[in-house]
């Protein structure tokens, strides 16, 4: 698995990029309304959910899904709680935000969300 990444600023830190990332992004869009995902951080601070009625759900929506429940049952349930607390509130949250919520470092949550982008890339087709 490679992860598209890109060095933002001076720094040298790298955020995900790429195919994966905008997947998970298009499902953080369709799950902020709480419904599917029972979460408590998706029902907070959005009041603009994709309109299921008017809109169909992208079959890529489902593969997220799929992703996110092969990691609950092989015991990563971190990278789950971590991807739902930024792709939900994306962008309200920054990496250090999400490190603080979920109670990891900056660089954990940095190199969790580069590799399941790379996941989502591999495992979900259009």
């Amino acid at each position: 698995m490679v992860a598209v990444m890109r060095e933002t600023g001076t720094s040298g830190r790298i955020e995900p990029e790429g195919r994966g990332h905008e997947l998970l992004l298009l499902w953080g869009l369709h799950r902020r309304g709480g419904e599917r995902t029972k979460s408590p951080i998706a029902s907070v601070g959005w009041s603009e959910p994709l309109d299921k009625a008017t809109e169909d759900e992208p079959p890529s929506v489902v593969g997220v899904d799929r992703v996110f429940a092969m990691l609950n049952r092989s015991g990563h349930w971190h990278t789950v709680q971590i991807a739902k607390v930024f792709y939900l509130e994306h962008p309200k949250y920054d990496y250090w935000q999400v490190a603080d919520k979920v109670s990891r470092t900056e660089g954990f949550v940095r190199l969790t969300l580069r590799g399941l982008a790379a996941l989502v890339n591999d495992y979900v087709k259009d």
